[in-house]
């Protein structure tokens, strides 16, 4: 068995990465859960749109997840969908 020695500071990084990829995968799993069970004449993108605007009241969105969002094309700089 190996035993790896990391820093404090490695060891916080690592967390916080962790934690925000928790976070960024449920954004993406209940944007998924609209698409999937909303019928036609309701607006994804406003339902989509409250999703991100709930997490971001509690806020849960960080720096890392907000980069995240930004990188898949979610949202933009203003935490608006895409």
């Amino acid at each position: 068995m190996k035993k790896f020695i990391v820093t404090e500071s490695q060891l916080r990084e690592y967390v916080e990465r962790k934690k925000a990829e928790k976070v960024f995968y449920d954004i993406v799993e209940q944007i998924h859960k609209n698409q999937k069970f909303l019928k036609e004449n309701v607006s994804h993108k406003g339902a989509n749109q409250s999703i991100i605007d709930k997490f971001k009241k509690k806020e849960l969105i960080t720096p890392k997840v907000h980069e995240m969002l930004i990188k898949f094309k979610i949202a933009d700089e203003n935490y608006e969908i895409i």
